[in-house]
């Protein structure tokens, strides 16, 4: 375990590995590494290979079996990591390509979205002894019974820091095609800043909010195993990243670290319940017997009514399933109607430094008050504020608070 703990650990994503011409590119990294240490890379499918091989299952199945299914997604990581390997041979690397079930990466029997339950390190210090560079396909692993499973998005990146937690390895490195995470997203809003340094924590809220950052997944097993994480160009590897950590003082240097949006959001209510305790239980076991995530739930009483009504935000995509439940619901709840509201944006200010400090929640809301936003729904927790609003205004929205926050000024990129 001493030999592997001191490797370096690191993952090219889709677009890494594309062409011939990217493959060769991620081998020369690698090659390059290998001189001074051990290296175990975890490589993604080629560009949009796992969608086409979506697209395929449609044309051969309405409902394609998702067993078969995740046998099929497999082979799209095997095909990059073999080729990763033939070009690493020829450059005179000691290399060697794995599959899942060959690393020995255990899952739950759950096809499409399976968890990694356990990693056999063992076969990973047999295959270092002849080899420098290990190339491990990512997204996937095995049951015990031997069926191939696939990790569901961002398995890579989860199978990455699985096998980083796996091996002891203090560091993992996620290279991508961007240099880092942003304050915001650069194609969108020019002042982006990048973040030399982020917390595990931030990373977290900004992926579940809507930001093209890493999967939750592999943040929350990096901080769990206290991996420390970095975001590289794969195309600029001289460039350092961002490094994600536990933060330490972040929030001594930066309040806030960044605005996200996200468009896929709609509002629904019901309206007129009785007050009475159960209800609240009623409503949110239905969604969940459906598998449908909610958030930001807010809860108005009349007393005098003896009623409330009960609010919260749904992902635009389950939108008519939540109102068809709804709608079945409530006569049994004794409730006046479901009201839908498909026109909603989430906007978030997030930061470590947020939490006790009042000018910003102040700052945040008199910048859109001024500039005719209006909020609909708001929700904060200790590192985070959302705000929704119409998805029109949303862009102009997440421009102002990342001004008003002066996110785009240097100091933000230089802190460390």
């Amino acid at each position: 375990m001493t030999m592997m703990n001191e490797c370096a650990v690191v993952k090219f994503g889709g677009t890494s590995v594309k062409n011939i011409g990217r493959i060769q590119h991620v081998a020369d990294i690698l090659k390059g590494i290998s001189r001074t240490k051990k290296v175990l890379a975890v490589v993604s499918a080629m560009g949009d290979t796992t969608d086409f091989l979506v697209k395929l299952s449609k044309q051969a199945s309405e409902n394609p079996d998702k067993r078969e299914l995740d046998m099929l997604l497999a082979t799209g990581e095997q095909i990059s990591i073999a080729l990763l390997c033939m070009v690493l041979k020829d450059s005179g690397v000691r290399a060697k390509s794995l599959t899942g079930n060959q690393v020995g990466i255990f899952t739950e029997t759950v096809h499409t979205r399976a968890r990694i339950l356990d990693i056999n390190s063992e076969r990973l210090e047999t295959a270092f002894k002849d080899n420098d560079v290990l190339v491990v396909a990512g997204f996937q692993g095995v049951t015990v019974d031997g069926d191939i499973t696939t990790l569901g998005r961002g398995g890579s990146d989860t199978t990455a820091v699985a096998l980083a937690a796996a091996i002891k390895a203090s560091e993992c490195d996620i290279y991508t095609d961007v240099d880092g995470i942003y304050t915001t997203d650069p194609n969108k809003i020019a002042t982006a800043s990048l973040l030399p340094r982020i917390s595990y924590g931030e990373v977290l809220e900004m992926a579940r909010l809507g930001a093209q950052v890493l999967h939750p997944r592999a943040v929350e097993l990096a901080r769990q195993y206290n991996v420390k994480l970095r975001v590289r160009n794969t195309f600029k590897p001289e460039n350092p990243g961002t490094s994600i950590d536990a933060g330490g003082d972040m929030e001594i240097f930066r309040a806030i670290s960044g605005v996200v949006v996200d468009e896929d959001q709609a509002t629904v209510a019901i309206m007129d319940v009785p007050d009475q305790p159960g209800i609240a239980g009623k409503v949110t076991q239905a969604l969940a017997d459906q598998n449908i995530a909610i958030d930001m739930i807010m809860q108005s009483v009349h007393p005098s009514a003896g009623l409330n009504s009960m609010t919260f935000a749904v992902a635009d995509a389950d939108l008519a399933q939540t109102i068809k439940i709804l709608d079945e619901l409530k006569a049994q709840l004794g409730a006046k109607e479901v009201k839908a509201d498909p026109d909603c944006a989430k906007v978030s200010l997030i930061g470590a430094g947020l939490c006790g400090q009042p000018w910003i929640p102040a700052l945040l809301f008199s910048t859109m008050g001024k500039n005719g936003i209006n909020i609909k729904m708001i929700s904060s927790s200790e590192m985070k504020i959302c705000c929704v609003v119409s998805r029109e205004q949303a862009p102009k929205a997440a421009k102002l608070i990342h001004d008003a926050f002066e996110l785009g000024k240097a100091n933000v990129a230089s802190a460390n």
